[in-house]
């Protein structure tokens, strides 16, 4: 009973961890393709153009200039946003305005005062509704926003979210997941013989009046044993007559339930197998427990706090040093960073220059009323702003502490984000960086800090670069080999596997004096003037790839020239998700 109760419980707490892990994934999924698109009917029902073009009387002129301006406008921010439609009603629901105002299926015309999120806007609420309204069941989320001009309701900006994106690939091994309305009814789900069928008994005569399943002619219920649908705690269920353990979290954002499920036989092998063991092990420490206790009351209590003081003391002094190597790791990439910071500064005052020129070009145009012109500008300026993101993403990225914790990384990504980062040096020195871009290989992995392999390759790319400062043609090249048996990769934690992709970093300077290729990498250890460095990167860098359980060593090319060698462990891709 001990073991089957301790077996029962520990597979229980196993399954139960899995799938509040699972939930939280797929919840915050939901809420980042959702909220992407929350912002934009506030943003239209403020536009003065939509407000000027609602106050026009249809028939007139007007009315027909100002329609087409709208239609085209929708139509750009609907291909912009990744919306499926954006559409505009008058205040008592008929579509004056579409971004599909060119289809065939155009919805200008038509009349929308019936659905619900009609009413919630009317009301001045944020209207919000979901639906499964085509024949073929594709899924959508509507938002709508009054437009209102002196507390009166003018017009209602509606925004239609595709909801095909929440249909992404479900990998978790044995986990399924269905989206609920408060009706029970599944709305999306990992298996398609569960789609827009009931999770538990309901009244079918309330979901078919609903809009929302029009099309569906057959509503199973997969759920013959009722249970509490409002439940957020864990529940045993059955579905087409298989067990499943069920967790629920309600998404009040969306008006819908998400829930998580897990075959439990699984549950109910593991725990026949961990009672089995949990068995064997009671015997052993039933055997083992007589001779232990006379051992332990042996022993004396000054070896006890002798012991306990010297553990005391090795545990003080051990995370000291780790504290201070992380120290000295941290100060390396400032002193990086803070050598860089010159070209990094010019890379950002250019398009901010840039920027500013194009806001004041978009603001002349709209003086002009040339909105084809400000809509340029402002694309222009949305570039400016997407490269100096991605220059202060990979800044930040390579500034933060690392914990020096392990786990595949892609050989191809860290050399792009480290060239990234000393590109400024790069274009300064004139230096041709001679390295093939590819695809990032994703069977190119290595096990290693993906913080501190982008710290090595910064360090030993700006070594190359300052290595050719005497000469007229300065070149650095970088290249990638597979080194042993690409039959034995590194699998879980097997310290013995032989197959390692290396990093050639070479260049054509002046190269390395052989009386110093033994001491290179010393710490302290210089051949620069001391207000270039105190000798510390080489150092710091063949202790982190020691760590990662790699290797690094230096020799002087045969053209003449430094050549430096990263070796790392390689990683099956197949077990890649394990770590």
């Amino acid at each position: 009973m001990t073991a089957y109760s301790y077996a029962k419980k520990s597979a229980e707490t196993e399954l139960q961890t899995t799938l509040q892990r699972q939930l939280l994934l797929i919840v915050n999924k939901l809420q980042i393709t959702l909220g992407r698109h929350l912002y934009l009917p506030s943003l239209l029902s403020n536009n003065n153009e939509i407000i000027d073009f609602l106050k026009t009387t249809e028939s007139t002129e007007a009315f027909k200039r100002g329609q087409e301006s709208i239609n085209l406008s929708l139509e750009h921010i609907n291909n912009i946003s990744g919306t499926t439609t954006i559409f505009l009603m008058n205040s008592v629901g008929k579509v004056v305005s579409s971004s599909n105002w060119a289809d065939k299926n155009s919805l200008i015309d038509k009349d929308y005062s019936d659905w619900p999120y009609f009413a919630q806007a009317k009301h001045n609420i944020l209207g919000r509704y979901f639906t499964s309204q085509t024949e073929n069941n594709e899924r959508y989320y509507f938002f709508a926003r009054s437009i209102q001009v002196n507390k009166k309701v003018i017009g209602i900006v509606v925004v239609q979210v595709p909801l095909s994106d929440l249909a992404f690939n479900w990998t978790a091994a044995n986990v399924d997941f269905v989206v609920t309305d408060n009706n029970g009814i599944i709305f999306l789900s990992s298996k398609s013989e569960w789609d827009l069928n009931a999770i538990s008994d309901v009244d079918l005569s309330v979901v078919k009046r609903n809009k929302r399943y029009q099309y569906k002619k057959d509503i199973k219920t997969l759920n013959k044993e009722s249970f509490d649908l409002k439940d957020e705690g864990f529940q045993i269920v059955k579905l087409l007559d298989k067990k499943y353990q069920m967790l629920t979290k309600n998404m009040d954002m969306a008006g819908w339930d998400v829930r998580v499920l897990s075959d439990y036989s699984i549950a109910e092998k593991a725990i026949s197998r961990k009672m089995l063991i949990s068995a064997i092990l009671i015997l052993l420490v039933t055997a083992l427990a007589g001779l232990l206790m006379k051992i332990q009351n042996q022993r004396k209590d000054f070896q006890q706090r002798a012991t306990e003081e010297l553990e005391n003391k090795v545990a003080e002094r051990t995370q000291a040093l780790k504290k201070s190597q992380e120290d000295l790791i941290q100060a390396a990439k400032m002193a990086a960073l803070g050598e860089l910071s010159t070209g990094i500064t010019h890379e950002i005052n250019n398009p901010l220059s840039a920027i500013r020129a194009y806001a004041d070009n978009a603001s002349q145009f709209l003086q002009k009323d040339r909105l084809d012109m400000v809509g340029q500008n402002l694309t222009e300026i949305t570039k400016l702003t997407e490269n100096m993101a991605a220059i202060t993403g990979q800044l930040k990225s390579f500034a933060r502490k690392s914990k020096g914790q392990l786990k595949p990384v892609n050989i191809d990504a860290s050399i792009d984000r480290a060239i990234a980062i000393v590109n400024s040096k790069i274009v300064s020195s004139g230096t041709n960086i001679n390295y093939k871009i590819n695809t990032h290989d994703p069977k190119k992995m290595v096990l290693a800090d993906e913080v501190w392999l982008s710290q090595i390759l910064v360090n030993l790319i700006s070594n190359a670069i300052s290595a050719t400062s005497e000469k007229s043609e300065r070149n650095v090249w970088i290249d990638v080999t597979e080194k042993g048996s690409a039959d034995k990769v590194l699998k879980d934690n097997d310290e013995a596997c032989n197959h390692e992709y290396c990093i050639e970093i070479s260049d054509n300077g002046t190269g390395i004096e052989e009386s110093n290729l033994s001491r290179i990498f010393e710490p302290f250890f210089t051949t620069k003037h001391t207000s270039k460095g105190l000798g510390l990167g080489l150092s710091i860098s063949f202790n982190l790839v020691k760590d990662m359980n790699g290797s690094l060593d230096a020799r002087n090319r045969k053209g003449g020239g430094a050549l430096f060698t990263l070796c790392l462990p390689a990683v099956d891709t197949q077990t890649e998700s394990d770590f």
